[in-house]
């Protein structure tokens, strides 16, 4: 009998980044085999109807894979909510018979002023339906946050704390206006200091004092107890669910901790204080039946590090590009031989202001060298400046996020790799299985998995810009041979990171932690 798979993920988005399309990936390739699977998300997020349909449409997750959210079970719901109907917008026409409104540029929010005073912000989704309100008082303080579901109804509450702007109590309701769970927080710390749940007459349920972790325990009882077979397998995908797997226990439930990033902030791994996200895992190795890692690199690095705590294995991703019927990840998209393309996420971690440095250099002797940036983060606006004080804005482009990456890298003569460190950087396998070769910095871990210098690519010293702006004028001077290396990367790919040994691994790893489980 095949065991029920659980991916522990905190949240899931439409757009995210490379754990987020690994998460999806694995999910998605358990349900093509058959396996009942689920993903288990803990986070509130009144739009997971619409996120479930949106990634099924879009094909990111296999129509069986059931995605479960432990606010909408807490609510009362016994199954996923569906979104059975499009999404309520709201009637700015009405709003504005209250209160003279000022748009803010470039966004789909509304500041509401009441006879001069400024009392409310609303912001709307892009669908044109409310998203949240927040409402201030007369000195300028938030107040509260009322957040919305797609549909329009009320569904949490937030009371801020005046001089922190954080929120001290929240209040989560069902469709009927009733409070299901509230939590109260400490503004300075950010810490859970109680969660009570409610029963639909008012009455308390329970109480949880100073803990953020039982509810949750709580809640993954009964969905193995109602959707688990013997045995199960429990994974924890992301770092913030770490916590609540390693003090979970289950007779019938197989742990297993999946590591996706380095576990240093820094390249000396030996050394360097273990990265705060990942402490918690770590710590906890030996509460966990099996421990995942993305290449042998890191799993022998850990074992010299802490020792053998628990199995360890090594599972690295694997990707499948959007197949068309003439499909050919090399030559169904026209290289465009002066662009060179990245696909990330724009965060301090992914170090996109190095290309964009380099790109300087590389624009003074190829003036109509391109290179288009694609993905969103809390860096655009720094990397907007920095292209503006370059004066490389008819060169290179911050494009946003896109869901089509295949497509990106087939048009791309080569793309670029700059990250502070890494686990196995999905942005390189995406692009070399479409048949563009990386110039990627020589980090932990990953790369050195899948480039074999000059040959399918570039390994480069880590945080040389000089270096890297040499190597992309390599490539747009010698666009035969970036091709060529681009042939390589694909068939290397395939051959090193296919579907087939992804899942042989995947079987091997589950039928060891299940025999770590029966151990006891």
């Amino acid at each position: 009998m095949k065991p029920t798979m659980f991916f522990l993920m905190n949240s899931i988005e439409i757009d995210r980044g490379g754990l987020t399309k690994a998460s999806l990936t694995q999910a998605s390739l358990f349900a093509e085999m058959g396996y009942k699977v689920y993903m288990v998300t803990f986070n509130f997020n009144p739009k997971y109807p619409l996120i479930r349909k949106k990634l099924v449409e879009m094909g990111k997750l296999h129509k069986n894979v059931i995605v479960l959210n432990m606010f909408e079970e807490l609510e009362g719901n016994k199954n996923p909510i569906k979104a059975n109907k499009p999404a309520h917008k709201l009637s700015l026409k009405k709003l504005a018979k209250n209160y003279t409104l000022h748009k803010k540029k470039g966004h789909n929010i509304y500041r509401a002023y009441d006879n001069g005073m400024y009392v409310k912000y609303y912001s709307l989704r892009k669908n044109g339906s409310l998203d949240f309100i927040d409402f201030f008082n007369e000195n300028r303080y938030r107040t509260k946050r009322e957040q919305y579901d797609p549909w329009g109804n009320l569904r949490k509450i937030e009371f801020m704390d005046f001089q922190l702007n954080k929120p001290r109590q929240v209040l989560y309701y069902d469709l009927k206006g009733r409070v299901y769970f509230s939590q109260w927080n400490d503004p300075e710390s950010n810490k859970v200091q109680r969660i009570q749940t409610f029963k639909k007459t008012g009455d308390i349920k329970n109480v949880y004092i100073n803990d953020n972790i039982s509810h949750k325990k709580e809640w993954l009882k009964s969905i193995i107890n109602k959707h688990g077979s013997s045995p199960s397998v429990m994974i924890s995908d992301t770092r913030s669910t770490d916590a609540v797997l390693a003090a979970f226990h289950h007779p019938q439930v197989a742990k297993m901790w999946r590591l996706h990033s380095s576990h240093c902030n820094t390249q000396d791994v030996m050394n360097d204080e273990i990265a705060g996200k990942v402490k918690t895992g770590i710590d906890n190795l030996h509460k966990y039946d099996v421990a995942l890692f993305l290449t042998e690199e890191q799993k022998e690095d850990v074992i010299k590090r802490l020792g053998n705590k628990t199995s360890y294995y090594v599972l690295p991703n694997y990707y499948e590009p959007k197949k068309t019927s003439n499909f050919n990840a090399v030559s169904s998209e026209k290289k465009d031989l002066k662009l060179a393309v990245i696909v990330s996420r724009l965060s301090t971690l992914k170090r996109i202001d190095h290309s964009i440095k380099a790109f300087r250099t590389v624009v003074d002797n190829i003036p109509d060298a391109k290179l288009e940036i694609w993905g969103s983060g809390d860096q655009e606006e720094k990397l907007k400046k920095l292209i503006k004080d370059s004066d490389l804005e008819k060169n290179v482009f911050l494009k946003g996020f896109t869901h089509d990456p295949d497509k990106v890298y087939r048009r791309g003569l080569f793309s670029t790799s700059t990250s502070k460190r890494e686990g196995f950087p999905f942005s390189i396998l995406e692009s070399m299985v479409n048949g563009t070769p990386v110039i990627s910095y020589d980090i932990k871990y990953g790369p050195n998995d899948m480039i074999e210098p000059s040959e399918n690519g570039f390994i480069i010293e880590n945080n040389n810009i000089d270096f890297l702006a040499d190597k992309m004028l390599y490539m747009f001077e010698n666009p035969d041979i970036a091709i060529q290396m681009g042939e390589k990367a694909n068939k290397y790919i395939e051959k090193h990171f296919s579907k087939d040994a992804y899942t042989h691994k995947w079987i091997e790893a589950i039928d060891l932690a299940i025999k770590q489980k029966s151990k006891g």
